[in-house]
């Protein structure tokens, strides 16, 4: 299992903040409040599995900053995200190898939130 705080976890490759969001309005928002400070976009728990990959994939396009994706158990929603080019995803039951290409990008729990954004726009 992969420990969120390591520095050699896959999250160490992503900036800090993780910022949980879950609207396009609020992604936008956050983005215009932090300007060029980097951040992470974090899906909410299970949102992959839940909300789908298009809603994530809309949700994120001509997004500059990288995001990880919650497929909660799903483990073919985790390897058709990352083959779509997700930067990272979570998924809590994976079982599969992953291919070489995509080593460094699948995590079984989820990072440390510094902040969480709720959909409060």
């Amino acid at each position: 299992m992969t420990d969120p705080h390591s520095t050699s976890s896959i999250f160490a490759a992503f900036p800090r903040p993780f910022l949980t969001i879950g609207t396009r309005p609020l992604l936008l928002e956050i983005c215009h409040q932090r300007g060029s400070r980097p951040f992470t976009i974090l899906s909410p728990a299970y949102a992959g599995a839940s909300l789908g990959l298009p809603w994530w994939l809309q949700l994120i396009t001509d997004i500059e900053h990288p995001s990880i994706l919650d497929c909660g158990a799903n483990a073919a929603l985790a390897l058709e995200a990352l083959h779509r080019g997700i930067d990272g995803v979570i998924c809590r039951d994976f079982r599969a190898t992953i291919p070489k290409a995509m080593e460094g990008r699948l995590a079984s729990i989820r990072p440390s939130v510094m902040q969480h954004w709720q959909n409060t726009l």
